[in-house]
């Protein structure tokens, strides 16, 4: 039997980046042929239209100039709007990491404003008719496959969840205790990701353990605060990052599924995160990281505490945490999914 022709529609943001890498990769790895198409993302635009509207546009236009495939993947519903237009009779499966009802309920943490309800109705009318006519559905986590059924009536069926999860670089990784240890912190937006409830929570632990923060938020020098900055996803510099931590811990106030969170697991550390978004699924609370409310300097005081002042129970939980990303979050194993799931829809 003919293999069929796939394609990739990929949409250019950090953790999505990354996420679109390790799929091109486990295609290249398994010697199966797709074209690609990236959509970048722009940093900072004056054009009113949505980037919704912008990305899908640029996706329709860069795949009609090329030959037709098969299956064609989304990823992310984003660049999806026009997709039955852009692959011309073929097949295709859209990847989300979150439902756009989601996204929106974070929408402060987005910059993403509500519109007029008739626009939203309208919207929400569009990505079930984008979700109805699809093979099916990439969900990156139960929590969005749920929203999926109960929003846009998507049959759990047509529903494949695949963690974006970690590169084989992450679960490599040989870690050295530190001679204090050290936090980590790795995130670009700062405010959202809950960088300043960190840097609070860690007056208390100062002389007791370093922080190190990767992003390129600009911020102050202070004791025992390391920043890197200029880190770019899968980089070597990334790696060392969490070669030479102990604990990671991202407070963050709007996230769907974090990538990073991911890596930290393959990396055998334990997390310190909130309850946002699909975390609760990600980090099992006691065992392989703590789970706190959003907004509670208190509470992530307390929990990169008992992590600091504990080595054994640091110990117990980055193992835990890599034994779980290796069953739940391998980048490559959960991309030949992927793979296997369109080489079906066809």
């Amino acid at each position: 039997m003919t293999k069929p022709r796939l394609a990739l529609c990929l949409e250019q943001t950090l953790g999505h980046r990354a996420h679109g890498r390790n799929i091109e990769e486990a295609i290249a790895a398994e010697g199966v042929e797709a074209g690609v198409v990236h959509v970048e993302y722009p940093e900072h635009s004056r054009v009113p239209v949505p980037w919704a509207l912008r990305g899908s546009a640029i996706a329709r236009q860069k795949l009609r100039e090329r030959e037709p495939a098969d299956v064609t993947l989304f990823h992310t519903q984003t660049v999806s709007l026009f997709a039955p237009q852009a692959v011309r009779g073929g097949k295709y499966i859209v990847s989300i990491d979150a439902t756009p009802l989601q996204v929106d309920a974070m929408g402060r943490w987005y910059q993403h404003g509500e519109h007029h309800a008739a626009l939203e109705r309208g919207k929400a009318l569009w990505y079930r008719s984008v979700f109805a006519k699809a093979a099916g559905v990439v969900a990156w986590s139960e929590w969005a496959a749920a929203s999926l059924a109960a929003d846009y009536r998507v049959d759990r069926a047509r529903v494949l969840v695949a963690h974006p999860g970690a590169g084989p670089a992450f679960f490599a990784i040989e870690r050295a205790p530190a001679r204090v240890p050290r936090i980590l912190f790795v995130g670009g937006d700062f405010e959202r990701k809950g960088g300043p409830d960190l840097l609070r929570a860690f007056e208390g632990l100062r002389g007791k353990a370093e922080l190190v923060l990767v992003t390129g938020h600009p911020l102050d020098a202070a004791e025992g605060v390391r920043i890197e900055r200029g880190v770019t996803p899968g980089s070597e510099r990334l790696h060392r990052a969490f070669a030479e931590a102990d604990i990671f811990c991202l407070p963050t106030y709007g996230d769907c599924t974090s990538v990073a969170i991911g890596e930290a697991l393959a990396a055998g550390l334990p997390v310190v995160t909130t309850t946002v978004g699909s975390n609760a699924e990600t980090v099992r609370d006691g065992e392989t990281g703590i789970l706190i409310p959003p907004g509670d300097p208190a509470a992530l005081a307390e929990a990169l505490e008992r992590l600091v002042t504990d080595a054994d129970l640091r110990r117990r939980m980055g193992a835990a945490a890599r034994s779980d990303a290796r069953e739940r979050m391998d980048a490559a194993a959960n991309a030949r999914r992927i793979i296997e799931f369109m080489e079906a829809a066809a």
